[in-house]
């Protein structure tokens, strides 16, 4: 090979340089450090890309600790609006707070929440997986930030449950079917 390119071979002496150059780059930016901010932003951005855990087989049905439509209405309020709903669901020391809101006129449904444990009170579960199914289809899955906060979304339909992978042997299933339609029944929701 050293003789070919002695021979004045000029497209396998163009070739050489190229790959020499890179050798000298990789060498000068094997000694340079990227910002700690940089570094911090990449870990962060692929720590949310980690695949959900699949539930257990071991689950605990929520128990319904407040909803907002069973307060009286404030003094001199005619009506309230059937658009946003608040609920707190109780597992053990697991608490989940629900924010239900619906779209009467398209029927869409978007679910905000957070899960926290009342035993450490510092801060909400993270990075467990969230799931939004009817039946046994899966129709949206999310994970917790740093906070214990979620988010999902889908269309309305029967037979909705949110379930909460606590830890690797336990999940917190929330039943969301009568929740959402007996307050609902003539607001133009499937029956």
């Amino acid at each position: 090979m050293e003789r070919h390119l002695e021979m004045g071979c000029s497209q396998c002496t163009h070739v050489v340089a190229e790959w020499q150059s890179l050798k000298r780059f990789a060498v000068q930016e094997s000694h340079n450090d990227a910002p700690a901010d940089v570094v911090s932003f990449v870990k962060a951005a692929f720590k949310t890309l980690k695949p959900l855990r699949a539930p257990s087989m071991v689950a605990t049905l929520a128990q319904l600790a407040f909803d907002s439509f069973r307060q009286p209405a404030l003094a001199g309020v005619r009506s309230g609006s059937a658009d946003s709903r608040c609920l707190l669901y109780r597992a053990g020391p697991v608490l989940i707070d629900l924010n239900l809101n619906l779209t009467h006129s398209s029927g869409h449904i978007a679910l905000q929440g957070q899960v926290m444990n009342s035993e450490t009170r510092a801060k909400g579960i993270e990075e467990i997986p969230v799931l939004l199914q009817s039946g046994q289809e899966t129709i949206a899955q999310t994970q917790t930030n740093e906070f214990g906060e979620f988010q999902l979304e889908c269309d309305a339909r029967k037979s909705l449950q949110i379930s909460v992978g606590v830890n690797p042997q336990k999940n917190v299933l929330i039943v969301l079917d009568e929740i959402v339609w007996t307050a609902n029944q003539n607001a133009g929701f499937p029956q």
